[in-house]
């Protein structure tokens, strides 16, 4: 049964609370990033797992990390935001749904560059890499934007299927494109494996925010009207109450 829509004044107060969210999960990142830099355990352990990923590199897994790190791209967000979109303008989903996906997008946006700005750790070194990379290292914004991403088709898929293999599938998948991607920006030479798990975790942490304060008190999908009487009984019109085509 979807949740009763809320009144203006509890939806205000809940919009204060994911605005406090945010700043909670962006001040936790920023912690955990000047933690990790000052680090010189996690720093090395950095340097291993990337100098290991630099040495089993082979041209097939190169192109291959190259396609996948496009699931974290903003072309991804594009293609999820149009379907979003689409699904909204077909009435399997409220128009409120798209504007909780631009919420989710553009406070993962902000805390991600915010923090690159703050924290300013380098990347590894530019003979590592394999594509293009701009701005800080910490955390991996490829990484949180899979997350998101991954999220949100998760989110679309158990909205507007009932099947459970679809959503089962829907899950593995999303999880296994979430590891790729962080995988590949680390094979790529561009992010340390600290950036991309905390990239993935304040993705999961604002989405969490996002759900727990809106998303699961608002309707997002599109009320169906109700059959009428003969599409639920089979009856006739002007036949008697409990009467059906076919019963003699």
């Amino acid at each position: 049964m979807p949740p009763e829509p809320l009144s203006t004044q509890e939806f205000a107060s809940r919009c204060c609370f994911l605005v406090l969210a945010w700043i909670g999960v962006t001040a936790a990142l920023f912690g955990i990033g000047q933690f990790i830099v000052h680090s010189h355990t996690i720093t090395n352990v950095d340097r291993h797992i990337t100098a290991w990923a630099v040495a089993h590199r082979t041209p097939a897994l190169d192109s291959a990390m190259r396609a996948i790190t496009w699931i974290g791209s903003w072309v991804a967000t594009a293609v999820v935001g149009g379907i979003v979109l689409g699904l909204v303008l077909t009435k399997r989903l409220a128009p409120r749904a798209l504007a909780l996906f631009a919420v989710a997008w553009a406070g993962e946006y902000a805390a991600v560059n915010l923090i690159k700005y703050a924290v300013g750790r380098p990347r590894p070194p530019k003979d590592l890499w394999l594509v293009a990379a701009h701005g800080a290292s910490f955390p991996s914004g490829h990484a949180a934007n899979a997350t998101l991403v991954c999220a949100v088709v998760v989110v679309v898929v158990f909205l507007c299927s009932p099947c459970r293999r679809a959503r089962s599938s829907a899950v593995t998948l999303a999880v296994v494109a979430c590891a790729a991607v962080a995988c590949s920006r680390v094979e790529l030479g561009v992010h340390w494996t600290t950036d991309v798990v905390a990239g993935c975790l304040v993705a999961l942490a604002w989405l969490a925010a996002v759900a727990g304060l809106v998303a699961t008190a608002v309707p997002l999908t599109v009320p169906r009207p109700p059959a009428d009487r003969q599409e639920r009984t089979g009856s006739p019109p002007g036949s008697p109450p409990g009467s059906t085509i076919g019963m003699r």
